[in-house]
């Protein structure tokens, strides 16, 4: 018996099926037109994955932070930053022992001091992808100059709020319930509590970002794209805030994530730097 050879499949005209260069063509430009409307949902989706993570590393910094306060008469942790006087020193060199990074870290993941999306941080010397922590915090002062809440003359220990002390500080060993992030002035601000008049708020933990701007001008580089949040803790002063740091809603901008606190209550937001204080403020 004759062995069964097997020959290649003919079309009926007796010519082997192939694609045409025009099919391949073809072929090519739609994987390419599919390809473009696909990576920049990718892209985004990418972002959104970063913001996720980074959101989440603030909230464990302030979780350690919180655990610092349940063992030590729920209160702040008093920290001062070295990179304050010394942007390349490293942030968790045990030499500084008051230094933000060396109180916080046996109560912080390792893993949450940098965000992926980072466009700075600290040491500031070591290159893009390197830096040991990507996050800055309302510190005491620098090193050796941080004054402890309970030190401060114009504090009151007896739990009696009193504007005098800075506002713009809060890791100076405060008590929790103290925390509030409003700076009060004398003169009249566009909001009132019982505390004073206030307008701006300043983070208690935030992002780092980068000044590109010549000359000590303003040139913020910010880690994140997306749609700013809007600001629902700033009451009369939101519109203000909103428009000076240019967050119309719904256009993309670069911004930022920080943290505020009043007590124990706290809030992460998606923003921006308020480029245009006004005078005092």
């Amino acid at each position: 018996m004759r062995n069964a050879i097997h020959q290649p499949l003919k079309s009926r005209s007796g010519v082997q099926g192939a694609f045409t260069l025009i099919e391949l063509l073809v072929v090519v430009a739609i994987i390419a037109i599919l390809m473009s409307m696909l990576l920049p949902a990718l892209h985004g989706a990418r972002e959104r994955a970063k913001q996720v993570y980074c959101r989440n590393n603030i909230r464990n910094i302030w979780t350690g932070v919180l655990t610092y306060g349940l063992e030590n008469r729920d209160r702040m942790p008093f920290a001062e930053d070295v990179n304050l006087t010394d942007p390349t020193a490293d942030p968790f060199d045990e030499h500084y022992r008051t230094t933000v990074g060396v109180v916080l870290k046996p109560y912080v993941n390792p893993d949450s001091w940098v965000c992926p999306s980072a466009v700075a941080g600290f040491p500031n010397n070591v290159g893009d992808g390197s830096w040991k922590m990507t996050y800055t915090f309302s510190s005491a002062g620098a090193i050796g100059t941080g004054i402890p809440y309970d030190r401060n003359p114009a504090a009151n220990s007896g739990g009696v709020f009193d504007p005098a002390v800075s506002n713009y500080v809060h890791f100076d060993g405060r008590p929790m319930n103290l925390l509030d992030g409003r700076r009060y002035v004398q003169r009249v601000g566009l909001n009132r509590d019982y505390r004073g008049t206030w307008t701006v708020r300043r983070a208690i933990i935030a992002e780092a970002v980068r000044n590109e701007a010549p000359n000590g001008g303003i040139g913020y580089v910010y880690p994140h794209r997306g749609t700013l949040e809007k600001r629902d803790d700033l009451f009369a002063a939101r519109e203000q805030f909103e428009a000076n740091s240019n967050s119309a809603e719904g256009q993309a901008k670069t911004g930022y994530f920080e943290l505020h606190a009043e007590g124990e209550d706290v809030k992460v937001y998606f923003t921006r730097s308020w480029e245009a204080h006004l005078p005092g403020y």
